[in-house]
């Protein structure tokens, strides 16, 4: 028998204690995540502008291929939640082990198709071909990661669905102090070896992940009932199974890429304005990313909670999850949002020591402040409507939101081509939709007897 350190399954456990008990792991491991973007761009940023512009639209892309994957770990963890609500454990280790299966097939298909497409398609949305080769050097050893990344996806989307996220923290603590202690060597060529620059960054990314996912596959060896959860027992791929999980895993799926299409093409769009601002909206984004990590961690304590919520047949608490999320959410953004409007210079000399640059782009550092605020106090109803298994009606509302992004973002860079910090405005028109949206769907009910 094997030792298992879960949590207990406080399925109707509202309280703020269990909620941040759920979301501090999570806060941790994405924060260590993040960590690994600043560490790239700030070191990246220190080579020259087209390395760090280069490095956003290559992370970009494969955030892209990325999210892909990852919408089918979404409904893997949706599946397993709702199965852990209801207390058929013995299910969750055949929807973990088909959802493995699905992300590496993904993967294998996805790298093929950005060897062949990638150059084309690069080549005809970004205007400098000295940026679209910078950026395929980096992206074709970048996109190996796949295979380990959506691995430690699937791995946590099992630790979340069961209500332990310990090893979430770790895990991806290893990855970013690996990935950090990589990037220095092979970015600079340290210890004996050579100077690889983007390529450096690349390949630290790639053995980072590979470490984490052999750590957590050790955990669930070592630290989880097996037996409870009838895990590793690699039965073959069930074609019934797939279908059920792709049913709340397509729409996620498509979304991502709609959504993520939509980031990259919002880099394209500024990289028509110029490198210099395409250099300071990368460090922007590194940093937005950074201080999003909090609202994104309590975002999935609420998708948890209500999934296992509604599995132990408890609807009525779904209101009472959100709000008191969103409780926490707004507090921890205030103190950020606060630091953030009193230090953006002192923060952008972390990524660049250019003064031009910084004085170009500190101001992009006020309406993040106010961007993160809104995401607070609005994304907690968002991600509660997928964790009832409503993923069509996300789906709908994350698109069409985004498509008003994309044409108010150009309409930005039509009328304030040298003002970096007007872009950000569309993420606060953003959280507001999106948030308006959510809360009138929720009002509705209609979310309250879906079964999966």
């Amino acid at each position: 028998m094997h030792k298992e350190n879960a949590l207990p399954a406080l399925q109707t456990d509202t309280s703020f204690k269990h909620l941040w008990i759920l979301a501090y792991p999570a806060m941790i491991g994405m924060l260590a995540e993040q960590v690994v973007g600043v560490v790239d761009t700030a070191f990246l940023g220190h080579l020259g502008e087209v390395e760090l512009g280069a490095s956003a639209i290559a992370s970009t892309y494969y955030i892209i291929l990325y999210c892909i994957g990852m919408g089918f770990c979404t409904g893997t963890q949706i599946l397993i939640s709702r199965r852990n609500g209801e207390k058929n454990y013995k299910q969750i280790g055949g929807i973990f082990e088909n959802g493995l299966y699905a992300v590496w097939g993904i993967s294998a298909v996805l790298i093929v198709l950005s060897f062949v497409y990638s150059p084309y398609l690069l080549r005809h949305i970004v205007a400098s071909d000295v940026i679209v080769d910078a950026t395929l050097k980096f992206l074709n050893i970048r996109v190996f990661t796949l295979f380990f990344s959506l691995g430690n996806t699937m791995m946590r989307s099992f630790f979340v669905g069961i209500l332990n996220m310990r090893y979430i923290s770790i895990a991806s603590l290893i990855i970013a102090g690996t990935n950090g202690i990589l990037d220095y060597i092979l970015i600079f060529g340290k210890l004996g070896l050579p100077e690889m620059g983007l390529e450096g960054a690349a390949i630290a990314s790639v053995l980072a992940e590979m470490i984490g996912f052999a750590y957590l596959v050790i955990v669930v060896l070592l630290k989880v009932d097996i037996e409870k959860y009838a895990m590793f027992r690699f039965s073959k791929p069930s074609w019934n199974l797939f279908k059920k999980t792709f049913q709340l895993s397509g729409a996620v799926m498509f979304q991502n890429l709609f959504v993520m299409s939509s980031w990259f093409l919002f880099f394209a769009i500024i990289e028509k304005t110029g490198v210099d601002n395409l250099a300071v909206t990368n460090i922007a984004r590194s940093y937005y990313a950074l201080i999003l990590v909090p609202i994104w961690a309590y975002n999935m304590a609420v998708g948890t909670k209500v999934g296992n919520a509604i599995g132990a047949n408890e609807r009525q608490l779904v209101y009472r999850i959100i709000w008191k999320a969103t409780q926490l959410s707004v507090l921890t953004s205030l103190v950020i949002a606060t630091a953030t409007a009193l230090l953006p210079k002192l923060i952008m000399s972390i990524y660049t020591e250019d003064v031009m640059l910084i004085e170009l782009g500190y101001r992009s550092f006020y309406v993040i402040a106010i961007a993160i605020v809104m995401g607070a106090l609005t994304s907690g109803c968002y991600a509660a409507i997928p964790a009832t298994g409503n993923t069509t009606v996300a789906m709908i509302i994350g698109i069409g939101n985004m498509t008003i992004y994309l044409f108010y973002t150009w309409l930005i860079s039509q009328w304030f081509p040298t003002q970096p910090a007007w872009f950000w405005s569309s993420e606060i028109l953003y959280y507001v939709l999106t948030g308006s949206i959510s809360i009138l769907y929720l009002r509705t009910g209609r979310w309250a007897n879906k079964k999966i």
